[in-house]
C-alpha cells in the first residue's frame, strides 16, 4: 500500500513540474510596451516643413447608428426628375437584363440617327434661306425645309425620352461614377432612423477602414418586401475610382435620432497599416510624437469613435500625420 501511495504521489506531482518547466521556457526578456515602440522627436525646421497640426481627443455626443447590409444598384435618373418608373435595373433577371441591353443599343442607334437627321434638315434650311436671299429660291422651299427641321427636332425629343426611360447602360464596360445603395430596413426601425441624414458605406462587416464613403439620401420609387417586413431606403454614393460595382454587397451605417457621449478623434488623424490596424500619432511635449494604436468602433462624419487609445484631452496629429509616418519609416521627404 505504501508503494502504491508513493507512486500516486509521484504521478500527481509530474504535471505541476512540467507546467513550471514550460512557464520557464516561455519567459520573455526585454519586453517593450506597444506605446514605447515608436517615438519621434522633430527639429523645429522639420516640424515647420511637415506643417504639423494637432487636435485634442474629446468626449462628445455622437449619434447612435445601426449597421445594415446594402446592395449597390444603378442610379435611376428618371425618378430623379419626378417621373414614375416601374422597376430598378439590378432587380431584373439575367435574361431580362440582356433583353434590356439590346433595347438600349437599339435606342442609342435611333437617337444618333435622329441627331443626324436634325443636322441634315438644318443644312437644307440654311441653303434654302440663302437661295431666297439671293432671289434664286422660293419661300415654299424655305417653309418646307423649316417644317423638316421641326419634324426632325420632334423625333429627336422623342428618341431622347425613350432612351432616358431605359436607364443607364446595363452592359457598360466600366462601373459608373455614381451609384445608389439599396438598404432594406425593418419597418420597426424606421421611426428611429434619421432618414434625411447621410449614411456611411463601407465593409460588409462594418469595420472602419480607409474604404468608407459618405452616401447622401435620395428619393426613389417605393420599394418593400412584405414577407420580410422591410422597406427599402436609398442613398447616393460617389464612385470616382470605379472600385464599386453594381450588385456588390456593402455595409451601410445609418444614423439614429438618439445620441450618446463617446471618446472621439478626428478621422484625419487615423492611419492604417498593411494589416488594417488603425493608429494615430500622439503629441508628447515639444515636437515629440508617439505612434499609438487605436480601436475604432465607427466613423461619424469627420470623427472616429474609439474604444481604446489616447485619453481624453490628449493631442493627436491631424495635418501632417501621413508625412510624419513617412518621415519615421524612411519614405518621407
Amino acid at each position: 500500500m505504501k508503494q502504491i501511495a508513493l507512486l500516486f504521489f509521484t504521478f500527481a506531482l509530474v504535471p505541476p513540474l512540467l507546467m513550471a518547466a514550460e512557464e520557464k521556457q516561455a519567459t520573455v526578456s526585454n519586453g517593450v510596451r506597444e506605446a514605447d515602440l515608436s517615438t519621434v522627436t522633430l527639429t523645429p525646421e522639420a516640424e515647420r516643413h511637415l506643417a504639423i497640426a494637432t487636435e485634442a481627443v474629446e468626449r462628445k455626443p455622437v449619434p447612435e447608428t445601426l449597421l445594415y447590409g446594402g446592395e449597390l444598384v444603378l442610379p435611376d435618373p428618371v425618378s430623379a426628375t419626378g417621373q414614375s418608373v416601374f422597376s430598378l435595373l439590378p432587380q431584373m433577371a439575367p435574361a431580362d437584363r440582356l433583353r434590356l441591353a439590346e433595347e438600349q443599343i437599339n435606342a442609342d442607334g435611333i437617337l444618333e440617327s435622329a441627331k443626324v437627321e436634325v443636322a441634315a434638315a438644318q443644312v437644307v434650311l440654311d441653303r434654302a434661306s440663302a437661295l431666297l436671299e439671293q432671289r434664286v429660291g422660293s419661300q415654299r422651299s424655305v417653309d418646307d425645309a423649316r417644317a423638316r427641321v421641326d419634324q426632325a427636332g420632334a423625333a429627336l425629343v422623342t428618341a431622347e425620352a425613350k432612351r432616358e426611360l431605359l436607364g443607364p447602360p446595363v452592359l457598360a464596360a466600366k462601373s459608373p461614377p455614381l451609384l445608389w445603395v439599396k438598404v432594406p430596413v425593418y419597418v420597426g426601425d424606421l421611426d428611429a432612423i434619421e432618414i434625411a441624414k447621410d449614411a456611411v458605406v463601407g465593409r460588409l462587416d462594418g469595420r472602419a477602414d480607409g474604404a468608407m464613403r459618405s452616401a447622401k439620401p435620395v428619393e426613389a420609387p417605393p420599394s418593400a418586401n412584405p414577407l420580410a417586413s422591410t422597406v427599402d431606403i436609398f442613398f447616393e454614393v460617389e464612385n470616382p475610382d470605379q472600385k464599386l460595382v453594381p450588385g456588390q454587397r456593402v455595409g451601410v451605417t445609418v444614423p439614429l435620432k438618439t445620441a450618446e457621449d463617446y471618446l472621439v478623434v478626428p478621422y484625419a488623424a487615423v492611419l492604417y497599416d498593411i494589416n488594417g490596424g488603425s493608429w494615430v500619432y500622439e503629441a508628447h511635449g515639444e515636437r515629440t510624437y508617439s505612434f499609438r494604436r487605436v480601436q475604432i468602433s465607427r466613423v461619424v462624419g469627420d470623427r472616429a469613435v474609439i474604444e481604446s487609445g489616447p485619453k481624453e484631452g490628449s493631442l493627436v496629429v491631424t495635418d501632417g500625420a501621413a508625412e510624419l509616418f513617412g518621415t519615421e519609416f524612411g519614405v518621407g521627404k
